[in-house]
């Protein structure tokens, strides 16, 4: 039985754009390492903290992808755009920040973990939280302009590249920590075989598994995909993870009759096992699924990424090899054959995605925050 020791634990609030989201897994995946003993989670969810302005957000996204990608990719990370809203993020996040501040200061938090740009900027602007110490937990293999270079107590980068890059911005040097995405335990632990893994969802043991996945909004041209791969059914099942999609559910009801070899999924809240099932993972290279695709060592093929963050994850996969691109839907089946054909390219992909893997990120940046916190360790 623990002991309790005065002043703790600590109430440090974990905050995130949304749920589901990558930012929320990575939010959840830190707490699972932080020790109740020290510290209390508090998890805070930006878009019930301002309802009206996270659906504006994430509809007017929804539209400049589907209508005006460009635009969206160029507003993203550039940095003349980023210098001609600095004077709107001056006068306007103070005050938004305010409603933010007033919950954090009302539920005593004592830190703050952040796994979104937005929110670390919201907590920088606001000067009743000038002594809080804040975390900020990079979720995608770029530093894009809005992470802020002031006011944060420690960055955790996924890579050496994306800490350089916040050099670059301005970030104190001593301030950025190498840790990589953090995934929660069940990507870290010991993993089945596949072909246990497959007797446990219901799958053929041995067959050839692919895993398409849409992250945890289950976007990207997925039904597509699942269309020009079904020539392959039989040499090869596959899987579609569809999170929150229901539409994509329903409509492959409608649609795709071939139930026994592929199949999709309504939203999981444990991935884990449809990861270890996999021969090979399709999809979009959200930070967090390309984080737990690595933690598993699986083979990746780029499909349908968005504009901004993902295009330039995709870049990262590019320049160290990583991954290949599947530009349509009609590009799947040639390279699902080439591994059919090639096992070992399928084993050289593995391993160097297991090179690049950081499945401890999460643990590791626990531990950096309780010592930051409590002045324990070295």
């Amino acid at each position: 039985m623990e002991t309790a020791v005065p002043g703790y634990p600590l109430k440090v609030a974990l905050i995130y754009g949304a749920k589901p989201s990558g930012h929320y897994a990575a939010a959840r995946a830190v707490a699972e390492f932080l020790p109740p003993s020290i510290i209390e989670p508090v998890f805070v969810d930006l878009s019930e903290v301002y309802p009206d302005f996270g659906p504006l957000v994430a509809k007017t996204y929804l539209q400049l992808l589907s209508k005006t990608p460009a635009v969206w990719d160029y507003v993203y990370d550039n940095d003349f755009v980023a210098f001609a809203a600095s004077a709107l993020r001056e006068s306007i996040l103070p005050f938004s920040s305010q409603k933010l501040a007033d919950l954090l200061l009302k539920k005593n938090i004592r830190a703050a973990i952040s796994t979104q740009a937005f929110a670390s900027l919201l907590l920088t602007k606001n000067r009743r939280l000038a002594r809080l110490p804040l975390f900020s937990v990079l979720t995608d293999f770029c530093a894009h302009a809005y992470w802020p270079p002031k006011g944060v107590s420690a960055y955790f980068a996924p890579e050496r590249e994306v800490a350089a890059a916040l050099k670059e911005k301005g970030a104190p040097p001593e301030k950025i920590f190498l840790t990589g995405i953090p995934v929660r335990k069940e990507f870290t632990g010991l993993q089945p075989a596949k072909a246990a893994a497959r007797k446990e969802l219901g799958l053929a043991p041995h067959l050839f598994t692919v895993l398409l996945t849409g992250g945890s909004r289950g976007l990207g041209e997925l039904f597509l995909a699942a269309q020009a791969i079904k020539p392959l059914l039989g040499r090869i099942q596959a899987v579609v993870l569809c999170g929150s999609n229901r539409r994509l559910c329903r409509q492959a009801e409608r649609e795709l009759d071939e139930k026994k070899l592929l199949r999709f999924v309504d939203f999981t809240d444990s991935p884990a096992l449809y990861y270890a099932a996999a021969d090979l993972v399709i999809g979009k290279p959200g930070g967090v699924t390309l984080a737990e695709t690595m933690a598993l060592a699986k083979p990746f093929i780029i499909y349908s990424p968005l504009p901004g963050q993902e295009e330039r994850n995709s870049g990262f996969l590019r320049r160290h090899k990583l991954a290949e691109t599947a530009a349509s839907p009609d590009q799947l089946p040639p390279l699902i054959k080439k591994y059919l054909a090639a096992p070992q390219a399928l084993e050289l992909a593995s391993r160097r995605l297991a090179g690049h893997a950081r499945p401890h990120a999460a643990r590791d940046i626990a531990a950096k925050i309780i010592q930051l916190l409590t002045g324990n360790g070295g």
